[in-house]
């Protein structure tokens, strides 16, 4: 009897909270409906709000939380590189350097190796320029990446020198370049000169490993010679030209892992001191890649969220100043209805429903914003090169649908509670007698827009200054001396090896282009080489032997260079302290020459 009576009377106030809770969404919206201009401001306002909210969080999913669609278990995959004791520099790593991890490690499932390479795709008579990447055999496979057509790499095709010329081509590719041909797999395309098959597919929404480019194809590690210039590095221990990845076995910690990594480090130290000493093995989150532009982007992403933020904070501020302004053209239906016996509870709780109602129909409007500008970062970073595609995806998925959510209803316990509950606290007997004189007001009210306006003009301050801060450092940084001259040089790229060229007709062709150039109107002088400051490239590296220089046990000496052509720092405006730069003299007849920078000198030869 008594436990019935208790759960019929559980389940009578169920249904009752569920119909007033109907009724009071019934109520709000034909409020609403009556009331369209206050109603399209305000969801305005929040859309403005909860969109750019909804955006940044799709765009810290997309990049930094889970940046790969389609790759299986990201929560166990880390960034792997190489450190060198002494130095914070990061680098990459050796492809002996990864077959040793592959064998020796007993806490990862499996780790790959991708490199970004840019190379000419000659399709037919049509040659254009393509980004792709240089790949372990196991790439596919280790992410849970299946092809859409075809397969990807077998085990075989990652070892040999030039011995599996095939190619793993992108979506895109196939659907712009070979406009969605089923047969695709055995045909074949041209990659630097070179004749690969195609054996596979990537499905739609893979773009590789490398955020913030979407790469066109993938070869295996097998074929790196015919895509890089300084020659065979696939058994050179010392050459650390490729970027790693890891995945975790399941349970083991990023600690317990990187224990592993300094054991076999310094084994491989003990066995290859020529080329291992004092270099070490790290790993580190994917929102911390180095190697990618997730370094660039970590900083950005987190400011912007915070501007999100503080965006959202002033449209719900915006909407309370409405709300409470709204309440005092409401103020004669709230007295009425508490003189006709309504709750204060009741009031409350029917005003917080408008605005829940506000803030859903909001981050609807908010969601779609965040769909449209998903894709918005590639305007801030366009292609720079022809046949380079700049991919920053959002990622819309449960995640940022549910924090969506969640900013929703804790929007309205920002913008609607207040107000409801200032709103329903009105002295009865005194309304009626100020309704009856025809007065209206509230010390209550005023003072508590008073606060909202404050804090808005306190929260629009802060962006305002916040934006200010960011300008004088983008000016500062525009003035800066980088160390070299910015004014009056035009950069243009050339990369002869994709196109086929050999070393010898490359070099007749490198003087001739400078003779043309040199001879145009306005140059003053023009110059060559490998890479040009502050673009993305591996320098070389060669081991040092320094006369009277003896180096720590855990130094290895070597130094990184780049191959420039006669007049060099002329041209990009950088001086030189002592000594000479290099002259046309200075060919493969002459003695070997090199010009050190002011660090290297002060250090070996103070």
């Amino acid at each position: 009897g008594v436990e019935q009576i208790k759960e019929t009377a559980r389940e009578q106030r169920i249904w009752r909270w569920a119909d007033e809770f109907v009724q009071d969404v019934r109520f709000g919206a034909r409020m609403l409906w009556r009331s369209p201009g206050f109603s399209i401001l305000a969801i305005l306002c929040l859309t403005l709000g909860i969109g750019t909210s909804a955006a940044v969080m799709s765009w810290i999913e997309g990049i930094l939380i889970r940046p790969y669609p389609l790759v299986a278990h990201q929560d166990r995959m880390v960034a792997l590189f190489g450190t060198k004791e002494g130095t914070t520099e990061k680098e990459g790593l050796s492809y002996p350097d990864f077959r040793d991890l592959q064998k020796n490690t007993t806490l990862f499932e499996s780790f790959i190796v991708d490199r970004i390479m840019g190379t000419t795709l000659s399709i037919g008579d049509r040659a254009e320029r393509a980004s792709g990447g240089i790949v372990s055999a196991n790439y596919f496979d280790a992410l849970g990446v299946r092809p859409m057509l075809g397969r990807g790499f077998r085990p075989e095709e990652g070892e040999g020198r030039n011995a599996h010329p095939v190619t793993v081509i992108s979506y895109l590719t196939w659907r712009d370049r070979y406009k969605g041909d089923p047969d695709i797999v055995g045909k074949t395309q041209f990659l630097n000169g070179v004749q690969h098959t195609i054996i596979g597919v990537t499905p739609e929404k893979f773009h590789g490993t490398f955020i913030g480019y979407s790469f066109n194809f993938w070869v295996p590690t097998s074929m790196q010679e015919t895509f890089d210039s300084t020659g065979y590095k696939l058994e050179d221990r010392g050459a650390r030209w490729i970027e790693g990845y890891a995945f975790l076995k399941p349970g083991v910690t990023r600690q317990q892992a990187q224990a592993e990594l300094n054991t076999i480090a310094q084994r491989l130290e003990n066995d290859f001191p020529e080329t291992n000493r004092g270099h070490r093995f790290e790993i580190l989150p994917l929102s911390k890649t180095p190697f990618n532009a997730v370094a660039n982007l970590s900083s950005t992403l987190g400011i912007t969220a915070a501007v999100a933020f503080f965006v959202l904070l002033i449209a719900c501020a915006n909407v309370s100043n409405l709300l409470l302004a709204r309440s005092l053209l409401r103020r004669h239906e709230m007295t009425m209805r508490l003189a006709l016996g309504a709750g204060r509870r009741r009031l409350i709780k029917q005003l917080f429903t408008e605005g829940l109602l506000l803030s859903l129909i909001a981050a609807a409007g908010g969601i779609v914003v965040a769909y449209w500008c998903r894709n918005a970062l590639v305007l801030v970073a366009p292609a720079r090169t022809p046949g380079i595609t700049i991919d920053y995806p959002g990622h819309l998925d449960w995640r940022v649908l549910a924090l969506s959510v969640v900013v929703c209803i804790g929007s309205t316990m920002l913008f609607a509670l207040v107000p409801a509950i200032q709103a329903s606290h009105v002295d009865l007997s005194g309304a009626l007698k100020s309704e009856g004189s025809g007065m209206i007001g509230g010390s209550g009210r005023s003072r508590l827009r008073s606060v909202l306006v404050f804090v808005q003009v306190a929260l629009s301050f802060v962006l305002i200054a916040g934006t200010g801060l960011v300008l004088r450092s983008l000016v500062r940084m525009q003035n800066a001396d980088p160390g070299f001259s910015t004014r009056s040089v035009v950069v243009s790229s050339v990369d002869l090896f994709s196109a086929g060229y050999k070393p010898d007709r490359a070099k007749i062709f490198y003087e001739q282009l400078l003779e043309r150039i040199r001879a145009l109107p306005g140059v003053q002088s023009a110059t060559l080489a490998r890479l040009r400051p502050f673009s993305y490239g591996v320098y070389s590296s060669a081991p040092l032997e320094i006369e009277g220089y003896q180096p720590p046990r855990n130094e290895q000496l070597a130094a990184d260079y780049n191959e420039v052509g006669e007049g060099y720092f002329a041209t990009i405006g950088i001086p030189i302290v002592t000594g000479r730069e290099f002259a046309r003299t200075d060919d493969e007849n002459a003695p070997p020459v090199a010009v050190v920078n002011e660090m290297m000198a002060t250090k070996y030869w103070p």
